[in-house]
């Protein structure tokens, strides 16, 4: 939604211009989803429970959230066996988003099940397997878990202090050890790919590699050689074997940027790789298995991509079974003091003085949109200290730096051909418009809470969008939803919210 934003100087109610926009950002949806749910509906925890059906251990049962589990004679196993038939490493078990995957350890006397030994294979819940002779059965079960919002105001590279930035700090330590895919949504510069960073860097892949792919940056037609990789002569200039993302990211994390932007039609063959594990190079004979983890990111609703056909369904499923939605920096001040007091930690040395933010410089920096971001604020940090004589910040700089017009900020004002409203410097608003108020001033000499005064703008705008939607479309839920390129649940939700709803 693009805001055209005046405030007037004396007046307890300003004015705000607010074009309709073609896509309405979705306020209230979850800043994160696990399986399609809030988190306030609770944190889905998967266990391993290993129950010994017979010899020495027989009868003990063992529950993990981990998910690998190392069984053997060693002390320092997972599950301690005292067979004699059984090595001191003998086999492991990885749970994955499905199923159970159980893999010999290169032991003595074998890992069995139904008979045969086997040196890896993929169990169902409920099965038995056997490791010398020990039998084993297998389980799997999960668990909704309520999780807390943290008070830490920081995780890895990630700094911030807002609900949102809190939430997600607060999911992470339950994320990053697992295997669960990630898709993290939200505009350029939201620190997208510092999340994606934060999971590997938590997770049991650490050691690993972390492979970024920006998925915008190649047509299709050279997709599968860059994911896939080729062999020598596979094509028109495949003068060497190439390694593709998949192999060189084996063992660790790959962050796919901007996956909104892959194209359709091969979709279905990285569906395929991200199911199997299996990869065949460009112009090759035979597949080989690769193991990674998928953290994806777009600047685009997937969900609406979906509904527009433009995003295959069952892919989407795949890979967002934990959904971050990063919300802009306009949608959380309260993060930018510390975000600029870290940029300032970041460019100062022991050789030079760390500046000064005056209080109106910081209300400056809070009143301003910020259309690129994090990314943005450091820039314009950057240029600050570089800039600034005396050791201060001011707001009179930052102003002219971000092109403000007194205390607000107006990316209109200036524009060629505007015209005001009332002689006040207030952008007439244009055909097609609504002009909102915002309450500013409180009435007993204070300001009304950011947040609070937000709200009610935001609240006022949804109801006044909503009713000329549903007027345009004679109150046809399904054809509105459609013309908004919202989702029909989140549509019906917003209607309910502003009993808008017709029996």
């Amino acid at each position: 939604m693009s805001e055209e934003i005046t405030e007037l100087p004396d007046d307890s109610e300003r004015p705000v211009v607010a074009r309709v926009p073609s896509r309405t950002i979705e306020y209230h949806r979850p800043t994160v989803e696990v399986d399609g749910h809030p988190l306030s509906e609770g944190f889905p925890v998967e266990k391993l429970t290993l129950e010994v059906i017979n010899g020495e251990n027989e009868g003990q049962v063992h529950t993990f959230e981990k998910p690998v589990v190392r069984l053997g004679a060693d002390p320092l196993s997972d599950v301690v066996l005292d067979d004699p038939t059984v090595s001191r490493m003998h086999a492991e078990l990885r749970k994955r988003t499905d199923d159970v995957e159980l893999i010999d350890l290169g032991s003595t006397n074998g890992t069995f099940f139904d008979g045969d030994q086997v040196d890896k294979i993929t169990l169902e819940p409920g099965s038995i397997f056997q490791v010398g002779r020990t039998k084993i059965r297998v389980n799997a079960t999960k668990e909704q878990v309520k999780i807390e919002v943290t008070d830490r105001t920081r995780y890895g590279n990630i700094i911030g202090q807002s609900p949102a930035l809190r939430e997600i700090f607060s999911i992470l330590d339950r994320v990053a050890p697992s295997d669960l895919s990630v898709v993290i949504e939200g505009e350029t510069g939201t620190g997208k790919e510092l999340i994606a960073a934060a999971i590997h860097d938590h997770s049991n892949r650490a050691g690993k590699p972390f492979v970024v792919f920006d998925c915008s940056a190649f047509p299709a037609t050279l997709l599968e050689s860059e994911l896939f990789g080729h062999e020598k002569g596979a094509f028109s200039g495949a003068s060497n074997r190439h390694r593709g993302v998949f192999e060189r990211a084996d063992g660790g994390t790959i962050f796919f940027d901007e996956l909104g932007e892959m194209d359709i039609e091969f979709q279905a063959k990285f569906l395929r790789v991200l199911e199997t594990g299996e990869v065949r190079r460009v112009g090759g004979e035979s597949t080989f298995n690769v193991d990674v983890r998928v953290v994806a990111a777009t600047n685009r609703n997937l969900e609406d991509q979906v509904a527009d056909k433009m995003f295959r369904q069952d892919l989407f499923y795949r890979l967002a079974k934990v959904r971050f939605n990063l919300p802009a920096l306009r949608e959380r001040v309260e993060d930018i003091p510390l975000l600029a007091e870290h940029f300032f930690e970041m460019m100062t040395t022991e050789d030079t003085a760390k500046p000064l933010l005056t209080e109106n410089a910081l209300r400056a920096l809070q009143s301003y949109p910020w259309p690129g971001n994090i990314r943005q604020l450091r820039n314009v940090m950057e240029k600050a200290v570089a800039m600034c004589s005396g050791g201060a910040i001011t707001s009179d700089y930052l102003r002219k730096e971000l092109g403000m017009d007194g205390e607000g900020y107006s990316p209109s004002m200036n524009a060629p051909g505007s015209s005001t409203s009332a002689g006040l410097g207030i952008p007439a608003a244009p055909e097609g418009s609504v002009t909102l108020f915002a309450k500013i001033d409180d009435g007993d000499g204070g300001v009304v809470p950011f947040r609070d005064a937000k709200d009610d703008l935001v609240s006022e705008f949804e109801k006044l969008y909503l009713e000329r939607l549903l007027e345009k479309n004679n109150q046809n839920i399904s054809k509105s939803a459609r013309e908004a390129e919202v989702d029909r649940r989140h549509l019906y939700r917003l209607l309910k919210k502003h009993d808008l709803m017709q029996d």
